[in-house]
């Protein structure tokens, strides 16, 4: 009952903005919408090391990874429209949906429903809103996680760069089986863009959040602070934008969910190459890498992680 009204309360705030500057009577014109649809075929293999249970409850480590790995086709579809109202304010609504099937391995079947309505006022310089995510997603043909958040945000952009603060509170809430997760997360972004800082460079993105998550039921191991740091440089080669970006996130948790084992530490590094081609005005073509390798404290968190993917991405 709780994640039903939560996503009602997030709504006071955004409601408290617009009385306390008087709300319009209805929206003047529509400013912008985009619609974008992805389509495309990949590739992906994840391993992580396989592991025993003795009678007495303790792991025992096999020398040997457990793989998973498959094709998928994969379909997404973005949407977005931006309305002005009275008063300066705009009013926003987007929602996105991705469904990701692979015929032979259906435990990597993927798919999520998320909704992002807000509102947006001038503020100090820029643009400063809240608004409310509501998101859904199952993995591996089952729910997994629903969740409610209530973002705040504040912009400023010119010709040659932005700067981005956005935070976020959620909740999240599993079914029955998966119960023991449900926690609630805070997590603050800072984001820095550069539009053609030099002649070979089209675009530079730095980010970096700060974040908490706190385990509903108080399970101290499920339970962790976190920091991630990401950079990503855009360039023009051959006819098409490229991008390259690297990330690192660390996370250290309350407690390890083991007696022997040290507070558990995970630590990630994430690898993205993408390039798109345009073939109409409208349609382009996408192909894209992702590698991610995760180390842990508690080795039964260890992932590697490894795509590829072609795309006809459609902007209306």
């Amino acid at each position: 009952m709780l994640c039903r009204w939560s996503g009602a309360l997030a709504l006071f705030p955004l409601c408290a903005l617009v009385a306390g500057h008087g709300a319009p009577a209805c929206a003047q014109s529509l400013v912008s919408s985009q619609l974008q649809i992805d389509t495309g075929i990949g590739h992906e293999a994840q391993s992580a090391p396989v592991f025993q249970l003795t009678p007495e409850s303790t792991i025992v480590y096999l020398d040997d990874l457990k793989h998973l790995s498959g094709e998928h086709v994969r379909t997404s579809v973005q949407a977005s429209a931006e309305w002005a109202w009275d008063k300066g304010f705009t009013v926003s609504l987007a929602g996105d949906a991705t469904l990701k099937k692979s015929p032979d391995k259906p435990d990597l079947d993927y798919q999520t429903v998320s909704v992002q309505p807000s509102l947006m006022h001038p503020l100090w310089g820029g643009s400063g809103g809240v608004g409310v995510n509501f998101q859904t997603f199952d993995v591996g043909g089952a729910h997994f996680r629903d969740s409610t958040g209530l973002i705040l945000n504040w912009t400023r952009a010119d010709a040659e760069s932005m700067w981005g603060v956005v935070a976020e509170i959620s909740e999240y809430r599993h079914g029955a089986d998966l119960r023991d997760m449900d926690a609630t997360s805070r997590s603050l972004l800072l984001l820095r863009q550069y539009t053609d800082p030099c002649k070979a460079i089209t675009g530079l993105d730095f980010s970096a959040i700060v974040g908490r998550e706190e385990n509903r039921w108080g399970y101290a191991d499920l339970s962790n602070r976190s920091a991630l740091l990401s950079a990503t440089v855009h360039w023009s080669m051959w006819g098409g934008d490229w991008s390259f970006g690297r990330s690192y996130r660390r996370a250290v948790f309350d407690e390890s969910a083991f007696e022997d084992d040290p507070v558990r530490m995970d630590a990630t590094h994430m690898t993205d190459l993408s390039a798109q081609w345009p073939l109409t005005s409208k349609v382009s073509l996408r192909i894209e890498m992702n590698d991610s390798v995760s180390r842990s404290t508690t080795r039964l968190y260890d992932n590697n992680f490894r795509q590829f993917s072609v795309t006809l991405r459609t902007q209306i």
